[in-house]
């Protein structure tokens, strides 16, 4: 990726969680405007409801900033991060218009349930910090996740590790929305409880058309 995207090419920051899920569901949402809700998504709407609701409010030596808009020039995103916790630190922090001291972002994604598969909140939790820490020239060692269900938050180390997959990522889809073709379906048992299952039919989409036929044909003439 180039060290500065302009503006105009900039994707949407949930397009990192869609596209760790499964690049076929990234396009599909991105490039095709595909949408339905299932339980899991119905809640985590909810959830994400009561956040933005939120607005902004200060404890003692914590300010928690809700529905704050990011971007990055070197990501190439722009987006609203669920919860940014801006914790006082006058060695690390950066200046904030408005406020005495100084401040270090510490970015929150919020999902509903146990997240088995924690990996894309985890690049989308990473982009976040990477954009703050762009817009506020700051260095963040670790956000959070915090688990709906269990109200529970987990500490995220944002490790060379973890940057360098959200980079990759980044440049994937940037790749992709650049072809605007959505690709065929990699089969797996996330499938099942992903939302968008009956626009997607990934069984179909992962064989070609004779497969399809062959198989049609099969059951009946059997």
């Amino acid at each position: 990726m180039s060290d500065s995207v302009k503006e105009d090419a900039f994707f949407p920051l949930s397009a990192v969680n869609h596209y760790s899920f499964c690049p076929r569901r990234c396009a599909l949402v991105h490039l095709e405007q595909v949408w339905n809700d299932n339980y899991f998504t119905a809640s985590g709407n909810e959830l994400h409801a009561k956040v933005d609701a939120g607005g902004s409010e200060s404890r003692r030596e914590r300010r928690f900033a809700r529905s704050l808009r990011l971007f990055s020039t070197e990501l190439g995103v722009s987006g609203i991060a669920d919860m940014v916790e801006f914790r006082r630190d006058e060695d690390n922090g950066a200046s904030v218009p408005g406020w005495t001291g100084r401040w270090l972002p510490y970015p929150v994604e919020y999902k509903w349930g146990t997240a088995k598969n924690e990996v894309p909140y985890e690049r989308q939790l990473c982009a976040q910090a990477m954009c703050l820490e762009e817009m506020f020239h700051v260095t963040i060692p670790e956000g959070a996740l915090y688990l709906g269900v269990t109200k529970h938050r987990r500490p995220i180390a944002l490790t060379e590790i973890l940057r360098n997959d959200t980079r990759a990522v980044c440049v994937a889809i940037r790749g992709l929305f650049a072809d605007c073709k959505t690709p065929k379906a990699e089969v797996s048992k996330a499938c099942k409880s992903c939302s968008l299952i009956n626009n997607c039919f990934p069984k179909l989409s992962s064989r070609s058309a004779k497969m399809w036929l062959e198989g049609e044909l099969k059951g009946v003439l059997t």
